[in-house]
């Protein structure tokens, strides 16, 4: 049996000083940190060249900020703390506490200390610079044809700090630190299906998207500050997290390096073999999976005894003996077992939380839909690009559904009527739903955020034709249908081209698994079948361009989130289409070593090895042959997907 860890081994009040001198060093190269980026805040930034012609871009109202400076260390450093303290609270981890706090430091010190160097170096003027350089609207420039501001002099000084977002990169260095960190503790990479954990560990990005949007809806930065802003943050915290902690879909990504080096070290001190109670104790919280050995893979899934003999014999004898071990000691791998009838009661009540997530995803969604979206300024110079004329969609709202959720469906219908496997096709169902409806909630909350005109946009404004424009800051002043004037402020990220790549991206990810297009034989023809979802896809990504309903930075984006987004959802549930076992999701081998073990009692044999289901494939299917006559016999496809039917062949 099992034991637990002591809880109170490794408190603040047993390991807590000793934990802080080890990282003495960090903490005071921390404090070191933090003077240089009130020194870099301090001196004056580069005031770049700023020209009689460049100023049509910089017009933009002076406003004041939707979250405040002092509210960004808030939510990017207090609230991830918070987190880190309810978990120490409940595991008594000092290090994994430690270190979180130490980690999460470094990330927006070194973020911030790096934005504020670019600042300074960079000088970009903020979107609202002509009102900071002249407050009265009355202009003055050189002999060169460069500004000279009259207006508050700390106004200039922050005008010139344009690029990159600091609001953005903090937001993300924290926020993606504190996703990284839940997505480790929750263990959201288990293999287990709950694509419900992906909207936790997607919320506090989320939160940082907004916040770099508020950002760019206050004039306070253009998009490309926004952009590399959270690209710093991002990958700072990436490599603080890594620092410290597993990769979240490792098999002790639920805690930090320093906790297992310390069992490591108790383990050594008491002289105990590997197996042993504090062994174990230290893989709590890690179900059915055991961590690499030797180099060697070691899944959840199915496990076999097997002589190691077979090893040792001719290749086409350790063939048949593999097939024949497979027959005897795994009749479940036989498909058409797993039904709806048999087994969908027991899938839906395991997955009931996904499924009211999913629920409370449609609902988010239909509000994000009602509400009035962000109305950008638009002035009068600003209307070149947005004189597109005004025509319908070529693809309209209601195929799109269509041809990203219902066309996928009946894929997975056609392949669980062939194949008869539950597992199979309600984890489809519901990873393609997640796909797409996360997909629209982050589409729909950008779209409402960013409210960017359409190409089409002063015809939604001005139908007849005939501009009005504010007489002081030349903002429009539509005459339009209110409903199409707020259709027009949803240009970012094109909705169409989101939603198609979440649901064919998801196909091309389910029929490269289902018809083993990485398998190592060269047919290269199966590609065709892969590609053709995302050409479909790409095209009505086209479409919305050709339409004059988006740019075409509208759409790439849209087609990034929706094809991130589909593969994580994908990966939720299946392995890898490279993988032996791509062909089936998880579950399926999950049950499978599940039944093994009920009915299979454990035995002790010196010569026995516990191998993958798979990996037995992988020996029986790869071994070369020695006559022509066996690569004719084994010509058949390898995966039990395909395979489970055909006779064992023995010698």
């Amino acid at each position: 049996m099992r034991q637990q860890v002591d809880p109170s081994a490794h408190t603040i009040k047993s390991h807590g000083a000793a934990l802080a001198r080890n990282h003495a060093r960090d903490w005071l190269v921390l404090l070191l940190l933090i003077v240089i980026d009130v020194v870099l805040f301090v001196i004056n930034p580069f005031y770049r060249f700023v020209g009689r012609d460049m100023m049509e871009d910089l017009k933009y109202p002076l406003k004041e900020n939707t979250v405040p400076i002092w509210a960004v260390p808030l939510y990017a450093v207090l609230l991830p703390m918070a987190v880190f303290l309810l978990f120490y609270m409940r595991r008594r981890d000092v290090y994994d506490l430690h270190h979180s706090v130490l980690g999460l430091l470094f990330a927006v010190l070194i973020t911030g200390v790096l934005t504020d160097s670019i600042k300074n170096a960079v000088g970009r003027p903020r979107p609202d610079f002509f009102w900071r350089c002249f407050p009265d609207g009355v202009e003055n420039y050189d002999k060169w044809g460069g500004v000279v501001c009259h207006g508050k002099q700390s106004d200039i000084k922050e005008g010139h700090k344009s690029f990159p977002s600091g609001h953005t990169s903090w937001s993300f260095a924290g926020l993606g630190f504190l996703s990284l960190y839940l997505s480790g503790k929750i263990k959201a990479f288990d293999h287990k299906g709950h694509v419900a954990k992906l909207c936790i560990v997607f919320l506090p990005l989320l939160l940082a998207c907004l916040v770099g949007i508020s950002r760019v809806d206050d004039y306070w930065h253009h998009w490309q500050d926004v952009f590399a802003g959270g690209l710093i943050g991002l990958v700072v915290a990436t490599f603080c997290y890594m620092q410290f902690f597993p990769a979240p879909c490792s098999n002790h990504g639920w805690g930090p390096h320093a906790y297992f080096r310390a069992m490591e070290e108790s383990r050594g001190n008491a002289n105990t073999s590997r197996d042993s109670p504090v062994v174990q104790a230290m893989e709590e919280g890690v179900t059915n999976e055991e961590p690499r050995r030797n180099g060697v893979r070691r899944h959840q899934a199915s496990f076999v005894p097997f002589s190691i003999s077979a090893f040792l014999l001719s290749p086409s004898t350790a063939s048949n003996l593999v097939h024949v071990q497979l027959q005897k000691k795994m009749p479940e791998i036989q498909l058409g077992m797993h039904t709806i009838r048999s087994h969908g009661t027991r899938v839906a009540r395991i997955h009931m939380h996904d499924w009211l997530i999913l629920l409370l995803l449609v609902i988010i969604d239909a509000v994000l839909n009602i509400i009035e979206p962000f109305h950008r300024f638009v002035g009068e110079g600003m209307m070149t690009d947005l004189r597109y004329p005004l025509k319908d969609n070529t693809i309209p709202f209601w195929a799109v559904p269509i041809i990203a959720i219902l066309l996928p469906l009946a894929v997975f219908l056609v392949y669980y009527f062939i194949r008869k496997d539950v597992y199979d096709f309600h984890h489809a169902i519901l990873g393609l739903l997640f796909s797409v409806l996360i997909t629209a909630v982050i589409t729909d909350a950008i779209k409402d955020g960013v409210g960017r005109p359409r190409p089409d946009f002063f015809w939604r404004c001005f139908p007849d034709g005939k501009g009005v424009f504010d007489p002081v800051t030349s903002n429009v002043q539509c005459t339009g249908d209110k409903g199409v004037i707020k259709e027009g402020h949803k240009s970012f990220p094109s909705g169409h081209t989101s939603w198609s790549f979440a649901g064919l991206v998801y196909l091309s990810w389910y029929l490269s698994g289902k018809i083993r297009v990485f398998d190592r034989r060269g047919h290269i023809a199966k590609l065709c079948l892969v590609f053709l979802p995302i050409l479909v896809a790409a095209m009505i990504a086209v479409s919305r361009v050709d339409d004059y309903w988006h740019h075409w930075q509208d759409v790439f984006a849209g087609g990034l989130i929706g094809t991130t987004i589909a593969s994580f959802c994908y990966l939720q549930f299946y392995p890898p289409p490279y993988d032996l076992d791509g062909w089936g999701p998880h579950a399926y081998f999950q049950m499978l070593a599940e039944s093994r073990n009920g009915a299979q009692p454990p035995t002790v044999n010196n010569d026995i090895h516990h191998v993958q289901s798979a990996e037995l494939q992988a020996v029986s299917l790869y071994i070369p042959p020695q006559h022509d006559a066996d690569t004719r016999g084994n010509s058949w496809d390898s995966s039990p997907m395909l395979g489970a039917s055909q006779n064992v062949r023995t010698n």
